[in-house]
């Protein structure tokens, strides 16, 4: 489950937490885990073998793997842990691609670093090695970032497909309003400073930005007709900085044709002190109707070329929290209630578009019983999604184990594989930094055959 613009891109630069995090071996493993009590020993009941995916990230992995003998390496690593699956960053937040492309630039360089590869091909030899190793590959495509943000407020250093020509990108780049500023102006998502976006993004309303990403998505789906899917990362609008994005003038107008009325003005929607404005529920459904139209359309593309490549879609679990960046991944039989919403948001809900939804349950908490006080926990995302999916599609739970130590790791392991259809592990730089493999390997095994269930003194790698 793109530099990478929510809590994934954040966690990131947490690899001095998760070092000093590996003091906690991976031999202090408690096997009564949980609340939830092990599965009985000789259990007669057949586990079905579900999906058990690793995330990996291009930045946290830029120059680890740079050559082919350390993808090598990891992909070992991968298979002899248990994990059958891998999410590849194929085209990140700066708009350039990991893979052959006669659309996008090649990405030898994220942020400060410059790789040189002794490989022409970053996916088309993960995929000659994953064969090898039956594992299944599924393409990650950000699909509204395209320009990588980084460095200090002071010192920004900007980068990617939009900064190679800004004047052909930049009216159609999101943009958000200035709470309380009285002249409505806006902020062009290009101009962002890091400390507020890792990504500049295009509007997913915008024609251009559409067909740009239907094309990318076609040429990675014709020219690699292996891989098992395509997981959607990032196609929304952006939230965070004090406002919400949305408001240049291609949504603005495309509000005015959705709902049939004159394009409203930002504080109508957030109010110059930054409370909710008489358009804002309105605003919402606009936001989440374009982003289903679009994934409606992605869906239409990829299986015209491939039927049987898979649609994935990664989202924080938090489906509560998604209405400002337009990403309703809900059943269209969901019906919300609240200010936030209107009676007819339902109609946006883009679960039946997919296949498999990745629920993004990336909390510090494992168990309820940790705090009941709060939705956050990994067990609360991963048994509560299908109250929201209702049955449109499949659903894989996914952690961070950033900051995770052992025991955390091999519970949210196991509650993912025991309460969702599959698992994701977010990221293959955490599971290094912290030497996770064996509770992860342990957290598989409690769920596919616990009398194998160890706790081995040796570190498996």
């Amino acid at each position: 489950m793109i530099t990478i613009m929510n809590i994934r891109n954040h966690i990131i630069g947490a690899a001095a937490i998760a070092i000093a995090l590996s003091a906690c071996s991976d031999n202090a493993l408690d096997l009564e885990y949980g609340p939830e009590p092990p599965l009985p020993e000789g259990n007669n009941a057949e586990v079905v073998i579900k999906p058990k995916a690793i995330w990996i990230d291009v930045h946290a992995n830029f120059e680890r793997l740079s050559k082919k003998v350390s993808i090598d390496v990891e992909l070992d690593k991968i298979k002899k842990c248990g994990f059958n699956t891998i999410y590849l960053d194929v085209k990140p937040g700066n708009g350039y691609a990991l893979y052959k492309s006669d659309i996008l630039p090649y990405c030898n360089t994220f942020g400060n670093l410059t790789v040189t590869r002794d490989y022409d091909d970053y996916l088309g030899y993960f995929i000659e090695k994953c064969e090898e190793l039956d594992i299944d590959v599924i393409a990650s495509v950000g699909g509204s970032g395209f320009g990588s943000i980084s460095g200090t407020d002071d010192n920004p250093v900007r980068q990617g497909f939009v900064y190679d020509d800004p004047d052909k990108w930049r009216d159609i780049c999101q943009m958000r309003n200035i709470v309380g500023n009285a002249d409505e102006q806006l902020v062009n998502i290009m101009d962002e400073p890091p400390s507020h976006q890792a990504s500049a993004m295009l509007s997913p309303a915008a024609p251009e930005a559409q067909d740009l990403l239907l094309d990318i998505l076609t040429e990675i789906v014709e020219k690699y007709p292996k891989i098992k899917g395509i997981c959607l990362d990032y196609t929304r609008y952006a939230d965070g900085a004090g406002g919400y994005f949305g408001m240049g003038p291609v949504d603005m107008q495309g509000y005015a044709r959705y709902w049939n009325e004159s394009e409203p003005k930002p504080s109508e929607i957030i109010t110059l002190s930054g409370g909710i404005g008489p358009k804002y529920a309105k605003w919402n459904e606009y936001k989440a109707a374009t982003v289903c139209g679009l994934i409606t359309r992605i869906r239409q593309r990829v299986k015209s070329i491939n039927p049987d490549c898979e649609i994935h879609l990664w989202a924080s679990a938090h489906w509560e929290s998604r209405y400002s960046t337009g990403q309703n991944w809900a059943s269209k039989r969901y019906i919300p209630s609240g200010a936030y919403w209107t009676d007819t948001y339902n109609t946006t809900g883009f679960a039946d578009q997919l296949d498999v939804f990745v629920t993004g349950a990336y909390a510090s908490n494992v168990w309820i019983k940790d705090d009941p006080s709060t939705v956050w926990s990994v067990e609360h995302f991963c048994t509560t999604w299908n109250n929201y999916i209702m049955g449109d599609c499949k659903c894989y739970g996914s952690i961070s184990i950033a900051g995770y130590d052992a025991i955390k790791t091999a519970e949210a392991t196991f509650l993912c594989l025991k309460k969702t259809d599959g698992f994701m592990s977010f990221e293959l730089s955490h599971m290094n930094n912290a030497n996770l493999w064996e509770s992860t390997r342990q957290g598989i095994l409690r769920y596919e055959d616990p009398s194998q269930v160890t706790v081995d003194p040796d570190p498996l790698y």
